[in-house]
């Protein structure tokens, strides 16, 4: 018997891992395989998995009866007068990883962005994801995400775009259709289920910082999408447009998007869609930076 547990792993490794193993709850896959498939998958695992955690349990013939190999994670096997115990926190791996990240993972990004951006002079980041979320009201608690749309900035180049339109529950409030243009027909037609929506956001984004304007509301309703789908949190670092432009437009009316944009004379075609308002967020990012 084989068990083996992902988080934060591309879509495409679980998809992988449907072929030869069941899936009984999110990134848990559980089934019967030879010791040579089970070495194969495990380091197809481990080739895949890029910033994500894994953990494999499997037979044995030990005392237990199992043993454990892990990815990425801080959860360590330990021998116990014979006995395999998960230690957690490990403090020599916690160190290892730590050493193992420093050079190749988004950590070292982050870590210079946030510098960047707390200083007088902000820089772009070398990687970074604009996302903008619709939803049918302003209550994480109560609302539904109807949109999401995401660009991808790699070295100051547009790198992919991510968009999905979400089926929600419930329906659509009219003023909602009346802002977005997004009507209960086209939600039907077009949406998918917010369970793959997110997934697929989750992969798209992976460990980058995210950028947005007003990123506490679209942050606070992924999160609570997350929670609702059972996902890992969204916990990603966030640069807030809103913060950048308070410093660069002290006198500025308001710091809604439109204020801002017509302030500094950007266009958005499309106000109030996911997509157009990612385009019209990253020009206003990359010019309060110019600023």
């Amino acid at each position: 018997m084989v068990v083996i547990v992902l988080e934060k792993c591309p879509l495409a490794l679980r998809g992988d891992l449907t072929k030869w193993l069941q899936e009984i709850s999110l990134g848990v896959y559980v089934g019967k395989v030879s010791a040579r498939v089970r070495d194969e998958l495990w380091k197809r695992v481990c080739e895949e998995c890029k910033n994500g955690r894994a953990t494999m349990v499997l037979s044995a013939r030990n005392e237990q009866h199992l043993a454990f190999q892990v990815h990425n994670t801080t959860w360590e096997p330990i021998d116990f007068d014979g006995i395999t115990l998960m230690m957690h926190p490990s403090p020599a791996r916690t160190k290892e990883l730590g050493r193992k990240r420093a050079g190749w993972s988004n950590a070292a990004i982050r870590s210079k962005a946030r510098k960047s951006m707390g200083g007088s002079a902000p820089i772009e980041p070398e990687e970074y994801v604009v996302f903008d979320v619709e939803t049918t009201g302003l209550d994480v608690d109560r609302d539904e995400i109807i949109e999401i749309a995401a660009i991808k900035v790699v070295h100051g180049e547009e790198s992919s775009r991510f968009h999905e339109i979400v089926r929600p529950k419930g329906r659509v409030p009219r003023k909602i259709t009346e802002l977005t243009g997004m009507t209960d027909e086209l939600l039907d037609s077009q949406g998918v289920e917010l369970s793959l929506a997110m997934e697929g956001f989750l992969s798209y984004v992976g460990d980058d910082i995210v950028v947005a304007h007003n990123v506490a509301f679209d942050s606070g309703f992924i999160q609570a999408s997350c929670e609702e789908c059972d996902l890992d949190d969204f916990d990603n670092d966030c640069i807030d447009t809103i913060a950048l432009a308070k410093k660069k437009l002290p006198k500025a009316p308001n710091y809604r998007l439109k204020t801002v944009l017509d302030l500094l004379h950007l266009d958005n075609e499309r106000p109030h869609r996911a997509e157009s308002d990612c385009e019209a967020t990253l020009h206003l990012f990359r010019k309060l930076i110019e600023m």
